[in-house]
């Protein structure tokens, strides 16, 4: 659905310094004091990932760079482009937007841009300003399946209107801030990275026999097939979290590798289902297919909470035989470099889905220590992981507060805290009152209709 409310009242109430301005500053609407630019229907039949012209489509806002090429004619007048430094949004969804620097490109329909009259509107303050407004819209738009927003709507934002020179030195001022926060950040990823590769190196040791010096030698080569009791896709009915019935396992409550049991969803199961499909603690359920190949083949142990449940059609359950396979173990051997480079070259993709089958599980081949061996690396591992957990833990605590602390950084910005105020700039009153002028004297200028 679209947005129905008043943009004004909404942004008069709302106490998000987002949304503020300071006392001497007018409000302009977007559509006073930027172009805004829709794009085109393309054919999705000429859309391809090597040939023709760059087409930006909605899902590339948030990336910054198109995924997608447009093989067919361009000649049409009314199809548009995206240039570099114009703002684009998408019109559909969480309504993103960003400063694009991806490169010219073909702009698909439910993409827009916007780009200032920068005699009168900085861009970069536009950019700034813009996601808050976007956000607030979004928050007040009902919808049952996707929330899209107008072009009109965009126009029809009231953005603050500060004097024109001193757009300029907040602009500098968020520059050089968010330039300090960007050089810690990047530092925090770098550290991620690093917990990443030793994460790595560890379940590599794990499964080679490095981690406890136990000597591989004397592990036996097998493959998951002969150690398996059963091996069993989920139930393919519907499943709603607004049933009565047995609770069902998604991929959402095994894909971070332990069981979590929030937001799960029910369906009715027979006796017999509910004795073929019903979870036993040590079961493994791993990911069969997914739009990401980086998480089919890895899942999570079930745990005595989830005894019981069922599991849906998108994973398989892996049953082993306990007596010379552990399932925390086997779990490291999934997770493992060598291992996950086999499955994720294994992983079929059809339209952007990657799958891998009962057969592919069973023949996945690795070296298998004893039972003593295997509790032992699993202590080991979990020790190491417990240190990398604490500083991944810490790294995202700091990234969290960075992103606060630009929020803030924003807010001080568009109160008029962020920099001062100059008496000798021309007021933004007088900068209100010059683009009322120019539009009035614009060539073919409608009136915009006055609210009710």
């Amino acid at each position: 659905m679209s947005f129905g409310e008043n943009i004004d009242e909404l942004i008069k109430k709302s106490t998000n310094g987002l949304h503020s301005a300071h006392p001497t500053w007018e409000r302009v609407r977007i559509g006073e004091i930027a172009s805004l630019v829709n794009g085109f229907a393309f054919k999705s039949n000429g859309f391809n990932e090597t040939e023709g012209m760059p087409i930006v489509r909605i899902r590339d806002v948030t990336k910054g760079e198109p995924g997608t090429f447009y093989r067919g004619s361009i000649d049409d007048p009314k199809m548009t482009f995206i240039e570099n430094g114009q703002i684009a949004i998408g019109m559909d969804g969480d309504f993103n937007c960003r400063v694009w620097r991806g490169g010219r490109a073909l702009l698909n329909q439910r993409v827009c841009t916007l780009e200032a009259h920068e005699q009168f509107y900085s861009q970069q303050f536009l950019a700034c300003a813009l996601p808050g407004y976007l956000k607030l819209i979004n928050d007040h738009t009902s919808s049952v399946t996707v929330k899209h927003l107008s072009s009109l709507t965009v126009r029809d934002i009231a953005m603050p209107l500060p004097p024109l020179n001193e757009q300029h030195r907040i602009v500098e001022k968020i520059e050089t801030l968010f330039a300090r926060l960007d050089k810690g950040e990047e530092a925090l990823r770098d550290v991620q990275k690093l917990l990443a590769r030793y994460r790595q190196s560890v379940l590599k040791a794990a499964v080679t026999g490095k981690l406890t010096g136990s000597d591989p030698a004397t592990w036996k080569s097998v493959t998951l097939g002969d150690l398996l009791e059963d091996i069993r896709y989920g139930t393919a009915k519907k499943c709603r979290a607004d049933v009565e019935g047995v609770a069902v396992l998604r991929i959402p409550n095994v894909a971070n590798g332990e069981i979590d049991l929030r937001d799960l969803k029910y369906t009715q199961l027979n006796d017999r289902e509910i004795r073929t499909l019903g979870l036993k603690k040590g079961d493994l359920l791993i990911v069969r297919s997914n739009g990401s190949a980086n998480l089919v083949g890895r899942g999570a142990v079930v745990s005595d909470d989830a005894v019981g449940l069922a599991f849906a059609g998108y994973l398989i359950r892996l049953r082993l035989d306990r007596k010379r396979l552990v399932p925390d173990f086997l779990q490291l051997v999934l997770s493992s470099p060598v291992v996950r480079a086999r499955i994720e070259r294994q992983a079929r993709s059809t339209s952007g889905v990657h799958n891998i089958n009962s057969g592919e599980v069973k023949a996945i081949a690795f070296d298998l220590p004893p039972v003593d061996v295997q509790a032992q690396i699993i202590e080991l591992v979990d020790e190491h992981m417990e240190k990398t957990g604490d500083l991944e833990a810490w790294c995202q605590t700091e990234l969290a507060r960075s992103a606060a602390l630009r929020q803030s950084i924003l807010k001080d910005a568009f109160a008029g805290r962020l920099v001062p105020q100059d008496p000798t700039d021309e007021p933004a009153a007088a900068l209100l009152a010059r683009i009322k002028e120019t539009r009035a004297a614009a060539p073919g200028r409608t009136r915009r209709k006055a609210r009710a």
